[in-house]
Order: C-alpha cells, then structure tokens, then sequence
C-alpha cells in the first residue's frame, strides 16, 4: 500500500512561476512581484549545498497556489 502513495506523489505536478506567467498571460517578474505582494515568499527548496536555497514553485494541489490563483482573478476582476 505504501507504494501506490509514494506513486500518487510522484505524479503530482509541480506549478512554476514561468507556468503561472503563461496562465496569467504576464512576464514572470509581474508574477514574482505580485505573489511577494500578497505576502508571501518562496517556498523553501531543502537543497545542501550549492544552488538555490528556495524558488517559487509548488505543487498543483498546494493551498498557496490556490490563494495565488485566486487572487489574480479578483485583482484582474477589479482591472
């Protein structure tokens, strides 16, 4: 049974700001400055040693994405 989880994760589609920049039809630097205006900061990579420590990137079921998400649209409502 573990298994069939570990699969289920493994399948999870990971969103990045480049995707979220197509979505929204913007350059990905508007996206990374809007998500640091709604307060957040880039999730945190776990990675040692050289390389980025944390980038803006999350998983597609991620609450974060999701306020993200909806936030654009009420902000593009309000355009």
């Amino acid at each position: 049974m573990a298994k069939g989880k570990a699969k289920a994760k493994a399948e999870t589609k990971t969103i990045t700001v480049k995707e979220l920049a197509e979505e929204f039809g913007v350059e990905a630097k508007d996206v990374r400055a809007f998500i640091r205006s709604l307060g957040f900061k880039a999730p945190a990579t776990n990675q040692e040693g050289f390389g980025p420590k944390a980038k803006y990137e999350w998983e597609e079921e991620s609450k974060e994405l999701e306020k993200i998400r909806k936030a654009w649209k009420e902000v593009k409502k309000e355009d």
